[in-house]
């Protein structure tokens, strides 16, 4: 006997089109920053960066067992795990407030440039996953 094959979801395309963009935005956006104000630029938008692309990629990650469940409530899971990003992005600039090192332009505009980068990562990588309308459709029907 064979267990019915896992769900279909456009999570693992979505995952792969964001991180290979992302990664590569990170020593971009630094070198970038270092080019243009120095070293401490460098480390601030490296910082920015970086904390947009981990909280971008568990929230992908969290999007995951949201679409594995009712299809009913797919979209406000959706909603919250966006909203627990936002929270989370606006949490890591306020408690890096204060730092010395912080130099709160390169950080702010490498933070908002990489999470363009991870956003449009995302859509190239759901729209090139096939996804399924009806049960079976992508097997030849064998649901059916």
């Amino acid at each position: 006997m064979t267990s019915p094959p896992a769900p279909r979801t456009p999570v693992r395309m979505m995952l792969r089109g964001a991180l290979l963009p992302g990664m590569i935005a990170l020593p971009v956006l630094a070198g970038a920053f270092w080019a243009y104000a120095g070293e401490q630029a460098a480390l601030s938008a490296l910082a920015g960066a970086l904390t947009v692309f981990v909280i971008l990629v568990v929230g992908l990650l969290g999007i995951t067992a949201v679409v594995l469940g009712p299809a009913a409530t797919s979209m406000a899971g959706a909603g919250v795990v966006y909203l627990g990003q936002l929270i989370l992005i606006v949490t890591v600039i306020l408690a890096l407030r204060g730092v010395d090192w912080l130099d709160g332009r390169a950080f702010a505009l490498s933070a908002i440039c990489q999470t363009l980068v991870v956003q449009v990562g995302q859509v190239v990588g759901y729209v090139r996953s096939r996804h399924e309308i009806a049960p079976g459709s992508l097997d030849g029907g064998a649901a059916s």
